[in-house]
């Protein structure tokens, strides 16, 4: 399948999430059919500083085909600087203009960029003038409600040569709740030729088939569903909205864990790996049982025991 002149396994995206889609969740993603993983949020200014933490950010599994490194920064020359660092590592750059995070807006990055276009624009130019791998943004519908998107905003975007966007279609303010606007999505579909991708609580089969009548996109973007059920992607692509067994989810949970061991090393794993245990044991009966667990485990073998040990 193509999309944006590279080829896709389907529609459905990984959506990148901070401190979570890391080289072992996207590889989980992967296999369970994800078309596009992206990595997580990316400082510009700890590239430009060389900080080695935020290099081990950018590996990538083998598998990982297209993949995408989202950065964000405000300042267009350091932006330049990061993205050439990085071209090499992945298929695609993606600008973040859309997390609402008040450590990355406090930097005049992230979702401020859409309080001040001019300077998001100033970094698509010098990224286009630049870098040769396909270039896109991922965006809220605005930053508050006094600052909505306009459509020649969004035509702006096409105009400077992006590649395609990612459209969240709530605002800054909302975070990751409240109404998703997705009739505002769909006007920015009718209106670009380029492909529009929308995020925001596309969490079933069912979801995505209400979406697409609402808006015509044929692209899809997954985050939090994809925390609890990785094999939504699956799912999605069989047209099918199931709900796997507890021992299918613990064997998965095991899988998951011990990739972060390869990655990470035990001790790093063991801390890393709750926050997704919390996820995947999500409206279990007895999680806060094993939540706790996990969250004093120590080794390997105590997150594997109580992972075996998870009763519904």
């Amino acid at each position: 399948m193509k999309f944006a002149s590279l080829d896709v396994d389907s529609r459905y995206f990984l959506s990148p999430m901070a401190g979570y889609t890391d080289k072992p969740f996207r590889f989980i993603a992967k296999k369970f059919g994800a078309g596009l993983t992206v990595s997580e949020l990316i400082s510009v200014n700890a590239i430009y500083y060389n900080n080695k933490k935020t290099y081990k950010l950018l590996e990538k599994n083998n598998i990982e085909t297209p993949f995408s490194i989202q950065l964000f920064g405000a300042d267009p020359d350091i932006f330049l600087y990061a993205a050439q660092k990085v071209e090499e590592f992945c298929d695609i750059i993606d600008i973040n203009a859309g997390c609402p995070a008040p450590k990355v807006v406090k930097t005049f990055a992230g979702s401020y960029l859409l309080k001040e276009k001019e300077r998001l624009f100033k970094i698509i130019d010098k990224l286009k003038k630049h870098i040769k791998k396909p270039i896109s943004v991922k965006l809220r519908k605005g930053f508050d409600k006094n600052s909505i998107n306009s459509m020649d905003f969004y035509k702006e975007l096409e105009n400077r040569g992006i590649n395609f966007i990612v459209l969240h279609p709530r605002l800054r303010e909302q975070y990751f709740k409240g109404e998703v606007d997705y009739t505002h999505a769909g006007k920015v579909v009718d209106l670009l030729k380029i492909p529009v991708v929308i995020n925001g609580a596309i969490d079933s089969y069912k979801k995505v088939l209400q979406v697409q009548n609402i808006t015509g996109c044929n692209f899809f973007m997954i985050g939090q569903t994809a925390l609890n059920k990785p094999y939504i992607f699956d799912n999605l692509i069989k047209g099918e909205d199931k709900t796997k067994g507890l021992n299918f989810t613990k064997g998965l949970m095991k899988q998951h864990f011990m990739l972060m061991v390869d990655f990470y090393k035990e001790k790093q794993a063991v801390s890393n790996f709750r926050k997704f245990f919390h996820h995947y044991t999500k409206g279990l009966r007895y999680s806060k049982v094993f939540n706790d667990r996990i969250n004093k485990a120590q080794t390997q073998a105590e997150v594997l025991n109580t992972i075996s040990d998870i009763d519904a």
